[in-house]
């Protein structure tokens, strides 16, 4: 298992590699750069569309993508009732999230459009990730991996025409933006639905549809199932994204702010796909590990992740903050001062907790510990909405991103105990020297690289990241003779 979880992380960062930056900082950093603070209000919408994603999805992919990887033969019995299921739940969730954004929040005419446009891409992303979640749970997990970046693959066509094609009577602005992401996401759910149907048989029309009576306990049965997955879900998107809806509403000229936040949550986000990547090919793993009643290779797996990702999002996030000014000079020439770069040299840092969230998280969620997750996550909501509600009027998006990585650093810290307490992984003083001999060895040498020498900075980034792989050695968070045995394999 190990094997194929590294194969299949060597094809994603590939696949990733090649495709997201290119949406990321060529057409999102474009687009941003050329509406201005409207993309502050796109990106307090983006956030609200999160918010309700216990609707949207209710925990039906990480529920089918466990059951079906110890399961398969369920796919037929399945698919068609979630797929329903999905259906009737988004619409339920376009109207909800509506009905707040306008009732609560305040917003209106000027707003609606935008955020019905949003929802409406919400809802394919998470059909996308549904259909793929078939796939690899079936065992697929190569071509689900060829699959993860299909929909920027496209969105960079269709957004790629709207900046440069030129198209007469199509203005661009933040409508115009996620309309061309709309017909990208349409395209990538119908190209994934017709690989499933090339993999697996399966009806599309659920077992209920002539007759509820006999459906119904069908339906139950996957709803009661799903709600543990759904509630983890709203959870974790309530202490999350509530930052960037805060920001824009508690403060007179809120989408400035806002706008200065999503510069700095770009880059963050572009770090997270690598940990996203990590959990979307765990979950199946660790699910046909727990299988066996010996849970033989769990601590295994668990632990080449975590030094995986520990060493990999320490040294990325180190060699960024010290790289800020020079990094917001390169994205936004004309706009780049410190009020970015210190909202940016903060913000970062939460990806360091959430890269190992996304590990012990995921561990959790495939022996179902949902309920004493849900516990973590309700306290790191408190905890977020308390924090900027303090900070953000006083410190405004340097605020928020303060809050930000405490919260994701006191949610990271719980899902580590619950899973030592599960699994009884309790790591030993040499473990424990390792990782800080490791954290300590980057923290200096970058510092040393960026302030003490005077090489391009460029030249700077790419010393830190030696450094960092180069400590990965030495304190094995990389064990290097396990590699060259692995690939002569």
């Amino acid at each position: 298992m190990n094997r194929e979880f590294i194969l299949n992380i060597l094809l994603l960062l590939f696949i990733n590699l090649l495709i997201k930056p290119f949406f990321i900082f060529g057409i999102d950093l474009t687009v941003q750069n050329r509406v201005g603070e409207d993309y502050g209000l796109y990106f307090a919408l983006l956030n609200l569309t999160y918010i309700f994603q216990i609707l949207n999805d209710f925990g039906i992919q990480n529920f089918n993508s466990r059951y079906l990887s110890q399961h398969p033969q369920l796919l037929p019995k399945y698919f068609p009732n979630l797929l329903a299921i999905k259906f009737l739940l988004s619409v339920f969730y376009i109207a909800l999230t509506l009905f707040v954004a306008w009732g609560i929040f305040g917003y209106g005419s000027r707003e609606l459009p935008l955020l019905l446009i949003l929802l409406v891409n919400a809802v394919l992303v998470q059909l996308t990730l549904y259909l793929r979640s078939n796939i690899s749970g079936l065992g697929h997990y190569r071509l689900d991996s060829l699959l993860s970046s299909l929909d920027k693959l496209l969105m960079l066509v269709t957004c790629g025409i709207l900046l440069w094609g030129n198209l007469p009577n199509v203005p661009l602005n933040v409508e115009t933006f996620a309309l061309a992401q709309t017909l990208a996401l349409a395209l990538t759910a119908l190209i994934v639905f017709w690989l499933l149907r090339q993999k697996a048989d399966f009806p599309v029309r659920p077992s209920w549809a002539k007759n509820w009576r006999a459906g119904r306990p069908v339906v139950l049965f996957l709803l009661r199932k799903s709600f543990p997955y759904a509630l983890v879900i709203l959870l974790m998107f309530a202490y999350t994204r509530l930052d960037g809806v805060l920001l824009e509403r508690l403060l007179p000229n809120g989408k400035a702010h806002a706008e200065v936040f999503a510069g700095a949550y770009r880059l963050l986000d572009a770090c997270n796909m690598f940990g996203f990547m990590f959990a979307s090919l765990l979950l199946p793993m660790f699910a046909r590990l727990l299988k066996n009643p010996e849970k033989t290779g769990v601590r295994s797996l668990a632990s080449l992740s975590f030094n995986l990702l520990w060493a990999g999002s320490l040294t990325l996030v180190t060699v960024i903050c010290f790289a800020r000014e020079d990094l917001l000079h390169l994205m936004m020439p004309s706009r780049a001062n410190a009020y970015r770069w210190d909202t940016l040299g903060v913000l970062i840092w939460a990806f360091v907790p959430v890269s190992l969230t996304y590990i012990f998280g995921t561990l959790l969620t495939a022996h179902e510990k949902l309920r004493e997750m849900s516990r973590v996550f309700i306290f790191g909501i408190l905890l977020n909405l308390a924090l900027n509600l303090f900070l953000i009027p006083r410190y405004q998006a340097l605020g928020t991103a303060v809050a930000a990585v405490l919260t994701q650093s006191f949610v990271s810290v719980g899902m580590m105990w619950l899973c030592a307490q599960t699994f009884d992984f309790w790591p030993s003083r040499h473990w424990w020297l390792r990782v800080a001999g490791f954290a300590a060895f980057v923290l200096v040498a970058s510092w040393f690289v960026f302030e003490k020498t005077d090489l391009n900075w460029w030249v700077k980034c790419g010393t830190g990241l030696a450094a960092g792989a180069v400590g990965a050695v030495i304190f094995k968070m990389a064990d290097w003779r396990k590699a060259v045995s692995f690939f002569e394999k």
